[in-house]
């Protein structure tokens, strides 16, 4: 076929130039197969000449006929790559859909750029290519979709970024499909997947440990076990700055104090939770009670001072301390910090019956 109608291409263009709107869909089709007939044996200056000519045949047919043309380009490595870019950037996702899939012409500036820019059709169609690099997965997780997240997680030809892992990660703590997923994949570090079962509700926690596989299970199982529970969601943000502050050293007495005595009271609860080991919620719980006794406990067993005590059980109740300021600072002395510190203890082993009865 291609021998035919080789002596016609010198000519094509210089031809094109005055085919009527009605025929143009016609013309697409005839020219698309001179160009599939004979594609692996066009020169780089023969794919430019098809380029030129289906661009300019394109801005005049409709999208069927476009989606036609993507259909049977997408396979072909050396598809001319003008046409490729203008087909995978069309708003259609019937026409962008069959070159995001398939074609190997495109790359991952043009990717990005489509991912950061166009619909959810199209997001689905990348995040399903068989090799994705973090370049392209950053823009996936951060825009895409509940569809588009579950078809990257399960797609063992994407690569992630540290960041865009931890963000898929954090994707699946309310999506349990996805956080199966997440799970199954071998390029997880450990310290992810533990993030993930921290924040996770139990019920996705159970779905994670059920699509481990048998040479997972037994570390997802332990990392589950030893996971605290779930952090609500008012005290989430407080408590990643607080870890964040702990890991810099920048978490005393002293910010804590100021945290107080300045009306940051998600700050002092996560910075109190941190300090003391003890999930936020239980802090949150004893800092907003009537009674300044449990907020004592926390801070002797913080090794906080009586100025720093005082300011945080304020915090709590604007109607504590009960009593006078001499019998709380005289309560306060009276408790030894070892005793403080068995008294959190068993409110950190407790926690999960508390919760449960609440």
């Amino acid at each position: 076929m291609w021998a035919a109608h080789a002596p016609l291409i010198p000519e094509l263009e210089n031809a094109l130039r005055h085919v009527p709107p009605e025929r143009a869909a016609a013309t697409v089709r005839r020219v698309t197969d001179l160009f599939v007939a004979g594609a692996s044996r066009f020169n780089e200056l023969q794919i430019r000449l098809f380029d030129r000519i289906l661009g300019r045949l394109m801005v005049v047919v409709d999208n069927g006929t476009l989606a036609e043309l993507a259909r049977r380009l997408a396979p072909l490595p050396d598809a001319p790559p003008d046409v490729i870019g203008r087909l995978a950037g069309n708003d259609s996702a019937a026409v962008a859909i069959p070159v995001l899939t398939r074609s190997k012409q495109l790359k991952d500036t043009d990717l990005t750029t489509i991912a950061a820019t166009k619909g959810q059709g199209h997001l689905l169609a990348i995040s399903g290519r068989p090799d994705l690099t973090e370049m392209v997965t950053d823009v996936l997780v951060d825009r895409g979709d509940r569809d588009v997240a579950r078809n990257l997680a399960m797609n063992h030809g994407a690569r992630f970024s540290p960041a865009g892992l931890a963000a898929l990660a954090s994707r699946a703590t309310n999506d349990g499909v996805l956080a199966e997923k997440v799970a199954r994949r071998r390029d997880v570090p450990a310290h992810v997947l533990r993030e993930l079962l921290l924040d996770a509700t139990p019920q996705v926690r159970r779905r994670v440990v059920a699509a481990a596989g048998p040479d997972v299970r037994p570390d997802i199982e332990r990392i589950a076990a030893s996971a605290p529970p779930r952090i609500e969601a008012e005290d989430a943000e407080a408590w990643r700055n607080a870890q964040a502050l702990q890991r810099a050293g920048s978490i005393d007495e002293e910010s804590v104090l100021a945290s107080a005595q300045n009306g940051r009271f998600d700050e002092t609860v996560a910075a109190l939770a941190v300090i003391c080991d003890v999930p936020i919620a239980v802090v949150r719980r004893l800092l907003s009670g009537e009674q300044p006794d449990a907020a004592l406990i926390l801070c002797q067993a913080a090794g906080f001072g009586w100025p720093t005590a005082r300011a945080i059980v304020e915090a709590g109740n604007e109607a504590a301390p009960s009593g006078s300021i001499a019998e709380t600072m005289a309560a306060f002395d009276r408790l030894s910090p070892s005793t403080a510190a068995e008294i959190v203890g068993f409110w950190r082993v407790c926690h999960g019956e508390w919760r449960a009865a609440s």
